[in-house]
């Protein structure tokens, strides 16, 4: 339980809180909860803790999304403890996950969603190869409300490095806020 105080600092940060589905009000309670939940892979979920400089930096999960053998497919999600952002420590996590869902699970296609106006969370993406999301209308029930969402499919023949210069992707994605009718 040692990660137990960084993931409540991680959960009660106002951008996790913005952008992720950790429910408001977090105690520590949650956050052990969480922790005993987590440890076990399970075949709808995989976690890992993420550690930098021997300290908690986040979280990364593969979910199932169903199918089967070479028909598998998942997503992925992640959260980074605010004290680590901007390091390229995410980056590094969505690498070895990527390589996992496709070299150990075998699933042929791995996607990933978020709120539109979460620019900060595409960028690991981007790097990893995941093409600009496409924007889509009410596509993420957030706080029991339908948010735009910005969705990137990739799959395993695909090249793995960012496709275009970052200042024009993240230009791309602000016009997608600037034009969302529900953003997050």
């Amino acid at each position: 339980m040692a990660d137990l105080r960084p993931v409540l600092e991680r959960c009660l940060d106002p951008e996790s809180v913005r952008w992720t589905t950790v429910p408001t009000g977090y105690t520590e309670d949650m956050a052990r909860d969480y922790l005993e939940q987590i440890i076990e892979p399970s075949a709808e979920q995989i976690s890992w803790a993420i550690e930098a400089d021997g300290q908690y930096a986040g979280t990364i999960d593969l979910r199932s999304g169903g199918g089967e053998g070479e028909h598998a497919s998942g997503d992925v999600g992640y959260v980074t403890h605010p004290r680590f952002r901007g390091r390229g420590i995410m980056t590094a996590a969505v690498t070895l996950a990527v390589d996992h869902a496709f070299d150990v699970l075998g699933w042929e296609l791995l996607v990933w969603q978020a709120n539109i106006g979460n620019v900060a969370s595409y960028k690991p993406m981007w790097r990893n190869g995941f093409p600009r999301p496409l924007s889509v209308p009410a596509l993420l029930n957030h706080r029991g409300v339908m948010r735009d969402g910005w969705h990137s499919v990739l799959e395993p023949g695909m090249p793995r490095e960012p496709q275009g210069r970052w200042e024009d992707v993240s230009a791309a994605l602000l016009r997608d806020v600037e034009q969302a009718r529900r953003p997050g």
